[in-house]
């Protein structure tokens, strides 16, 4: 027994030092161990516990997600407004072509996408009908284009009333400006020609008030419907011009403009009237022309033969009038004295005995100032 009590004991602490190794790994492992569990604490450092990491960890992701989110939705806001304007100014394009307007309706929507698009309809109806009453002339055709389009995108009535209201906000966003900028931002011109399409598309009652307030103070009702009534005069006649002109008398479509038969017949006459007072106008302008011509062209001629009486004599011009020809001897009284000046030719005819009181001795040429002592008797010659 006592033999087997170091050997038993011996192989007790075998067991132990393989069960120590085995948990704290081999030697090298041990070596990192002990190093690290050693380590003191470098002063000025904190320590974080492993759930404060986590808890970072969870607050960034969350705040990037945030900001990832934030500018997503920015970027796909900014992706749907340019295609709802992109929307108008395609409809513009195949204004008055019922089917290429549908298939660009059908387009859009796909664009927009098909759950989606129901949101964006009130948009592009709205960017529609402002782009339709800016670029486009009022006509017959606008307004079969603004009521084919709203019946295409599926505008209910009200939508349209709605929006249109709204777009009246968007051309008109300072009914009372008083700064520049407020006037330039200001478009009551389009708002007129949107009021007009909607009084024949959308005759409700509301939305035409809501149109008609949005204008700037300075239009009064009075002023409005002056301007709402040239815009229907100028669609009539662009009508009759389409026609050959007023002259081809009555054309259909003063109706669908608002107009009634008389009114379109007193608008026919007003227009012919106008022609002919312009025609008169015309003429009168073109009788003055040609008059003044006449007369430019007799003072042409009259400073022409002027020119050509004028004679050149040593580089010096002759104003006396025209020389007499070589042949024929110079006529003068008898006595009379002709002095010309050898500086400009100037010629004076003085009577004998007269001398001292016409060419005395402080004469000076009255046309080029010179002495007297330039002159020369061409009587005594």
């Amino acid at each position: 027994m006592e033999a087997e009590g170091p050997g038993l004991e011996g192989k007790s602490v075998v067991i132990v030092a393989r069960d120590v190794a085995v948990a704290r790994g081999p030697p090298q492992r041990q070596q990192e161990q002990q190093y690290y569990e050693e380590q003191p604490t470098p002063m000025g450092e904190m320590q974080m516990s492993k759930s404060g990491v986590n808890t970072m960890v969870l607050v960034s992701g969350a705040v990037a997600a945030a900001a990832g989110g934030y500018f997503g939705v920015k970027a796909y806001k900014a992706r749907q407004q340019r295609l709802v304007e992109e929307f108008g100014y395609s409809m513009m394009m195949y204004w008055g072509d019922a089917k290429t307007s549908q298939e660009t309706v059908k387009e859009y929507f796909g664009k927009v996408g098909p759950v989606i698009n129901m949101f964006h309809k009130a948009d592009m109806f709205r960017e529609y009908s402002k782009r339709l009453a800016q670029d486009k002339a009022l006509s017959i055709t606008s307004l079969n284009d603004f009521t084919a389009v709203t019946k295409m995108m599926g505008v209910s009535s009200g939508m349209a009333s709605k929006q249109i209201a709204k777009a009246a906000e968007e051309l008109v966003p300072y009914p009372n400006p008083t700064e520049t900028w407020e006037r330039n931002a200001n478009k009551p011109s389009v708002l007129g020609k949107l009021l007009w399409l909607t009084e024949r598309c959308f005759p409700d009652p509301t939305t035409i008030q809501k149109l008609r307030s949005r204008f700037p103070k300075s239009y009064n009702d009075d002023v409005i419907n002056v301007l709402q009534n040239t815009l229907t005069e100028q669609a009539y006649k662009d009508i009759l011009n389409a026609n050959g002109g007023p002259e081809n008398g009555l054309q259909p479509g003063y109706d669908v403009l608002g107009l009634s038969k008389g009114d379109a017949e007193a608008l026919i006459e007003k227009i012919l009237e106008e022609k002919r007072l312009a025609e008169e106008e015309a003429a009168r302008i073109a009788a003055e022309k040609a008059e003044e011509e006449r007369v430019l062209k007799i003072r042409e001629a009259a400073w022409k033969g002027q020119q050509e009486k004028l004679n050149l004599k040593d580089g010096k011009v002759k104003t006396h009038g025209e020389e007499p020809k070589k042949d024929e001897p110079v006529q003068r009284a008898e006595g009379t004295h002709e002095y010309e000046c050898t500086v400009c030719g100037y010629t004076l005819f003085v009577a004998k005995g007269r001398e001292f009181k016409f060419f005395g001795d402080n004469f000076k040429c009255p046309q080029c100032g010179a002495g007297k002592q330039y002159f020369k008797d061409n009587a005594a010659e």
